[in-house]
């Protein structure tokens, strides 16, 4: 009588792990930008209610503020000049354009119980209202143009 052995064969489980190895260097670094791009979702969150509140005491006073406290909103641990939220802190800076009324924000990646993936480092965010409105990379210590991937 004939034994049929039944199992794997190593060279049928190398090319299995082979395989996964291949899916997974192609699935990583698109998780770690799904995630990074949520995270700037926050910022994106704190930027539109930095500027909506700035906006109102622009209506009020004719000028913009340099104190978050001035505004009519709230952060935890919020000071005159800086929010810390889960991700990022931001800063805020007024008169720094040569006509009208105008204030800046800088908004900085911080480690906070997690990690940046090293494709975009500790980038940070500018915001300079009215002169360039739009959410631009001020800098991005992974390299090059990584971190525009993130505002898309």
């Amino acid at each position: 009588m004939l034994k049929i052995r039944k199992g794997f064969t190593l060279i049928e489980l190398l090319v299995v792990v082979l395989i996964i190895g291949i899916l997974a260097s192609i699935a990583i670094p698109q998780y770690f930008k799904v995630v990074e791009k949520a995270r700037v979702a926050e910022a994106m969150s704190t930027i539109a209610a930095i500027k909506s509140a700035e906006e109102r005491f622009l209506a009020r006073g004719g000028s913009y503020s340099a104190d978050f406290t001035q505004l009519d909103i709230q952060y935890a641990g919020m000071t005159a000049t800086t929010i810390v939220v889960k991700f990022y802190t931001l800063t805020v800076a007024a008169g720094i354009c040569t006509s009208g009324p105008c204030y800046a924000l800088t908004v900085a990646r911080h480690i906070n119980n997690s990690t940046v993936a090293a494709r975009y480092g500790n980038y940070s965010l500018n915001v300079n209202v009215p002169d360039s409105p739009q959410v631009q990379v001020a800098t991005c210590p992974g390299g090059g143009t990584n971190c525009d991937e993130l505002l898309d």
